[in-house]
């Protein structure tokens, strides 16, 4: 059988193989170096330079910063954050995308082009601190979420997403006497789950790592995130250093272990979520792409 011109060669096959190994590679070794220099010992981290697996083992790192009482309050005040901000997030986004999907609604055009242009220009640093001031928001949970309550990228996905079912739907839910709010809740969102899954995802992500927030909005230390809280670990640590510090088990460690171990503490939570959303996520991308 005569070989197709658009049919790759074993060549090319085994040549993909290798390129995408090789990127693979560099891609998730910064990850594992990180996460091996935070369970080794001072000494193997510090006569080492490539990192391919522990020799040693010690979780004292991990101890010295769950041993302190920054971490464990950041690390909650990531979790409300990200679980609540990402549950109104949704809410109002899919409020929002739903509307839009409505021709009938009053000057559409305009409110849409004002939400497109939220997307395109901002108000600057300044005029931000003192809207949120005067809205009473500063050293408050709820600057984490307002501000940002909706995304209007990800609100542009929904509805697309939307407009992409089929309007049956709709007209039969009003002919059974169901409202616009029961429509969407009992028909809209139910068929939609691996578009909200896909944007709750984006959500969460964003929530999680909340870093600019806390740092120019949020003076109270109870209130910080996570990532404010390694981020001003990671300036405060002087990178030149390198004499061992001495943990509250004796054990020594270098100002580089406790950077590692914050660092996978601070990834870690959000990287367990994909595997669970992968199948959502693909989906929903799809979904909620614009077709010609």
């Amino acid at each position: 059988m005569k070989k197709s011109f658009f049919e790759p060669s074993r060549g090319f096959k085994v040549f993909n193989v290798i390129l995408f190994t090789v990127f693979g590679f560099v891609t998730f070794y910064p990850f594992w170096y990180v996460f091996v220099g935070s369970i080794i010992p001072f000494t193997e981290l510090s006569s080492k330079v490539i990192l391919l697996y522990p020799e040693n083992i010690t979780f004292e790192a991990y101890k010295q910063i769950f041993s302190s009482s920054s971490i464990p309050n950041a690390l909650k005040i990531n979790v409300i954050v990200t679980v609540g901000g990402t549950i109104l997030n949704l809410l109002f986004t899919t409020l929002a995308a739903y509307v839009f999907t409505k021709k009938e609604l009053p000057a559409r055009n305009f409110w849409f082009s004002l939400a497109i242009f939220t997307m395109l220009f901002n108000s600057g640093l300044i005029p931000m601190y003192v809207t949120l001031s005067n809205y009473g928001l500063i050293d408050s949970l709820w600057v984490y979420i307002l501000p940002t309550l909706i995304n209007t990228y990800y609100m542009i996905i929904m509805k697309t997403s939307f407009e992409q079912l089929p309007k049956e739907l709709e007209e039969s839910a009003k002919i059974d006497g169901c409202n616009e709010i029961g429509i969407l809740f009992r028909i809209i969102i139910p068929i939609s789950l691996p578009i909200m899954a896909t944007i709750g995802l984006f959500y969460a992500v964003d929530r999680w790592n909340e870093l600019f927030t806390a740092i120019f909005f949020i003076n109270d230390e109870n209130k910080v995130t996570l990532q404010a809280v390694l981020y001003r670990m990671l300036q405060s640590t002087d990178p030149t250093m390198s004499e061992p510090t001495i943990g509250e088990g004796g054990a020594a460690m270098l100002p580089e272990q406790l950077k590692y171990a914050s660092i996978i503490v601070a990834t870690l939570p959000i990287l367990a979520v994909y595997p669970f959303l992968q199948r959502f996520f693909v989906k929903g991308v799809l979904i909620g792409s614009v077709k010609g």
